[in-house]
């Protein structure tokens, strides 16, 4: 940066290093893996009649600026397993704000996702031609959530239109990793590790075992642009659905769950795969069961989520499954698990990205290393964001307002990863793949079918 602050150093815990490791992970070919994204179509009214586009860029470049100074986190930059942090001043603030607010000319937000880069920074995107702002971000920075609460608050600040100096805040007030903001000991406690390991090797047996979909291409295939299609309800349809979910006391997201195990049934070449039952990895909010204050919007620059790794069994009924799902959401935290965030991750990180063992001819190794898998996972991964206006408004003051909204990340394996959400009274399922291994018409056929299977299992009527 070209201006002078005080740096500050702080290292990644074992937690952020999986979401750093693995955004790093296809930095040779220059893609991120698992970058998180948020596309928002907004209606800005000026505060008088004379401004103009140029207004309404200074008011958008403002109000991000000052939310970096809320969310320092915004500011960090990560080298090798170390966060620096450049206490901010004004000319600080404006070098970060030139290295990360676009005005983009005739690109789309889809093109923005697709084309992004690895960097050190989020950015922010104003297309004034489609009044669309995309907010690009790496998964180690924040998440789902906390994208929503970054944009509420970033709202909030443009309806303001307040641009008087806030007081710049020092590396203390960064948010916390997942570990210390839960109050996990790093201690060494034989009971908690034990549990620790044997979740862990849990965990990594479910996953790698997970069925997945067809894909294009050998396991040598390199991958392309990040793609996604959604599929969207309209008001009346997404009530009929909400209310057989309550009427058969299951949650929407268990439902949709269900259903994507059956679309995931209709997938498969055999009948071993599909007695082996549908096993995914969802993400589930860590933030309720935060201590005070990372519980809070305040601490939305950081990521606080985890995975569980439910199963469908093929041969069960729509609503038992369901019910079994809304269940599971609701009881799979306990304090013991809380407790052992340190070493989870700690071995968790091991297991990701342990080096492969090279042989030693002094010993008598000659074997060459494990070819890659013959096939390589290729599950649909599944995270509800609910009802998104828990989170970010849809009317801001009387200036404004945002019409729409969509969340992804950016894939480069054959996973991939369908998004629920909730906005304007509108359910979206919105399903994140890669080109290089699913077509366009592969990702339709998908949300047709988890279409079909969710509403055929609610058995509701959309006319």
């Amino acid at each position: 940066m070209g201006s002078v602050g005080e740096l500050s150093q702080n290292h990644f815990s074992d937690y952020e290093k999986v979401y750093l490791q693995m955004s790093r992970a296809f930095k040779p070919l220059m893609k991120e893996h698992w970058a998180v994204h948020c596309v928002c179509s907004i209606n800005h009214k000026p505060r008088t009649a004379s401004e103009d586009t140029l207004d309404t860029y200074k008011a958008l470049r403002n109000a991000w600026k000052r939310l970096a100074v809320e969310y320092p986190g915004l500011t960090v930059r990560p080298f090798e397993f170390t966060k620096h942090y450049v206490a901010l001043n004004e000319a600080v603030l404006e070098d970060w704000a030139r290295e990360t607010f676009f005005v983009e000319g005739e690109a789309c937000a889809d093109d923005i996702v697709a084309d992004s880069e690895p960097r050190e920074l989020p950015s922010f995107h104003y297309l004034p031609h489609a009044s669309e702002i995309v907010l690009l971000s790496q998964h180690w920075r924040t998440d789902a959530l906390g994208c929503c609460l970054l944009l509420n608050r970033f709202f909030e600040l443009l309806e303001s239109g307040n641009a008087e100096s806030l007081a710049m805040k020092d590396i203390s007030s960064l948010s916390p990793s997942l570990e210390v903001a839960a109050g996990a000991s790093p201690k060494e406690d034989a009971d908690i590790q034990a549990y620790a390991r044997e979740h862990i090797d849990a965990f990594h047996a479910k996953a790698l075992n997970a069925g997945g979909l067809p894909f294009e291409g050998d396991a040598t295939r390199p991958p392309a642009r990040t793609k996604h299609h959604d599929l969207t309800f309209t008001i009346s349809h997404t009530q009929r659905i909400v209310q057989a979910c309550k009427d058969q006391r299951m949650s929407v997201s268990a439902a949709i769950h269900v259903a994507l195990a059956r679309t995931y049934f209709s997938f498969a070449k055999t009948e071993e795969e599909k007695e082996a039952g549908y096993t995914t990895v969802m993400a589930v909010n860590m933030r309720p069961h935060l201590q005070v204050p990372y519980n809070e919007p305040t601490h939305a620059c950081q990521t606080y989520v985890v995975s569980i790794t439910p199963t469908v069994p093929y041969t069960s009924d729509f609503p038992d499954a369901a019910r079994a799902l809304t269940y599971e959401y609701r009881s799979w935290y306990t304090e013991k698990f809380r407790r052992s965030l340190c070493w989870l991750f700690k071995y968790h990180a091991e297991k990701l990205f342990a080096p492969r063992a090279t042989p030693d001819p002094a010993k008598g190794q000659t074997a060459d290393p494990a070819p890659p898998p013959l096939k390589p996972p290729s599950g649909v991964t599944l995270s509800s964001l609910g009802v998104v206006e828990r989170h970010l408004e849809r009317r801001y003051g009387d200036r404004v307002t945002v019409e729409r909204f969509r969340f992804g990340v950016s894939m480069m394996t054959r996973q991939t990863l369908l998004y629920a959400w909730t906005f304007r009274g509108e359910l979206t399922l919105s399903l994140d793949y890669n080109e290089a291994y699913y077509s366009h018409q592969m990702a339709v056929e998908v949300l047709s079918r988890a279409k079909k299977n969710l509403v055929e299992g609610l058995k509701v009527t959309l006319d």
